[in-house]
């Protein structure tokens, strides 16, 4: 279908886009030098239908540039947000991998990145609840989900402990259902982080 094509067509311009920001990362760390540096932290990530839950990791390349992981917990209870079921509620477990850039001021730093998602999801759905006719089942799906990050960090470049608070927009992309079809699409979001800096001494 259209929406089968438009789904795969997105999965692999983001893959594209992933291979070619290492390239130019790489390069920039031969050119510029590592910082060796990493930070980890926690965050909770809120958007309307749910909340994420994870431990985080900022890997420098250079000064400036760094991979984000993350692994944790997504929680959603959709109520009636879906246009495929009345309700919708569920978990899974997953994580990120992307790409960001920082750039520092006296007292922080605002942050920028793209980062994709990977998330197992088990989500229970009901229909004309209450009514003779109710009809639930649950349905698994793994869900691919770009999407790009904007925000602000307090503390110096070196400073050890970090806090922050970005807005995350992208698109979640149901890439494999096992069940009745189940809620996707734009979704927004805002992000509560604390980190604590490793610096290597070397």
């Amino acid at each position: 279908s259209i929406q089968y094509m438009s789904n795969k067509i997105g999965l692999l311009f983001v893959i594209a886009f992933y291979f070619s920001c290492v390239d130019i990362s790489n390069g920039q760390t031969v050119k510029n030098g590592s910082n060796n540096s990493a930070s980890v932290g926690i965050s909770a990530q809120l958007y309307p239908a749910g909340l994420i839950a994870t431990l985080n990791s900022d890997i420098f390349l250079a000064s400036h540039s760094s991979v984000f992981l993350r692994a944790g917990g997504n929680f959603t209870n959709r109520k009636d947000f879906s246009k495929y079921n009345d309700n919708e509620k569920g978990a899974g477990f997953g994580g990120s991998i992307g790409l960001r850039k920082h750039y520092f001021m006296k007292k922080g730093q605002i942050i920028a990145g793209l980062n994709t998602d990977l998330w197992n999801m088990w989500i229970n759905w009901k229909n004309d609840i209450g009514t003779p006719l109710q009809t639930q089942g649950k349905t698994y799906t793994l869900v691919v989900q770009p999407w790009l990050e904007t925000g602000y960090f307090t503390g110096r470049e070196n400073a050890p402990l970090k806090f922050g608070i970005t807005g995350g927009f992208g698109r979640e992309i149901n890439v494999i259902t096992k069940g009745k079809v189940v809620g996707h699409g734009w979704i927004g979001s805002v992000s509560i982080y604390s980190a604590i800096l490793f610096k290597s001494q070397s």
